[in-house]
């Protein structure tokens, strides 16, 4: 069988550069695509489009829309915000979380979220609630953001941040920091895409929990660890 010759040096750049542009204006369709089902659907609103244009714009945000509320519900039984008076909150973005768990707490309890996005920030501070702090920090200051606002222990950590993005040492000094700042059987409630922070939190947390939550875009684990 006959093999055919190898293209010249130029064509190959010529037809690289064709299938680059060719995926380039899939990805861009797909995207307005996405865009005209948020616009469309009935069950969106513009801080639906809002979040999911953040999501474009920041990889630091996790997900393509907010919480669904069965993870919201999934991640509020976990956390066991009724028996929580001083509950910390990493990456609130726009604050559908927030808004569940302050509706739950204690009426003397106080929660503080924060939010190192700008747009979400903008959203989360429009909420009206005396229990509410928020933040506009990044989680791997905890230790003095929460100390600024007198808080020395918390009951329950909360987290939506997608720890993936952050460096190993990142990973390992956040995890400490979170575990130093909970009280005894104090519990950190992370939800994540993939299942990569489960060693993590064994080698912090005496007792780790999972679960799946398939109701979500995109589908989330919830990883209940106590200390």
């Amino acid at each position: 069988m006959k093999r055919k010759p190898a293209r010249p040096p130029e064509e190959s750049k010529h037809v690289l550069k064709h299938v680059g542009r060719l995926i380039e204006d899939h990805f861009k369709k797909g995207v307005n695509r996405v865009e005209e089902l948020f616009r469309d659907s009935k069950e969106s609103d513009d801080n639906l489009f809002s979040y999911f244009k953040v999501f474009i714009d920041d990889k630091g945000v996790a997900s393509v829309t907010p919480s669904s509320r069965f993870m919201v519900e999934r991640v509020l039984k976990a956390m066991d915000v009724k028996s929580a008076k001083t509950i910390v909150e990493y990456g609130a973005a726009g604050g559908v979380m927030t808004r569940r768990i302050l509706e739950e707490m204690p009426s003397d309890g106080k929660l503080i979220a924060i939010e190192l996005n700008d747009k979400l920030y903008e959203n989360l501070a429009h909420i009206k609630d005396p229990k509410l702090i928020a933040v506009h920090g990044d989680v791997r200051e905890v230790q003095e953001i929460v100390a600024r606002h007198g808080v020395a222990e918390a009951d329950v950590i909360v987290s939506g941040i997608p720890f993936a993005f952050l460096s190993g040492r990142g990973r390992h000094e956040l995890l400490k920091a979170t575990h130093d700042l909970l009280k005894p059987a104090g519990r950190f409630v992370a939800y994540q895409v993939t299942t990569h922070l489960i060693g993590l939190l064994e080698d912090y947390f005496h007792k780790v929990k999972t679960q799946f939550e398939i109701r979500n875009i995109p589908p989330h684990f919830v990883f209940t660890a106590y200390k």
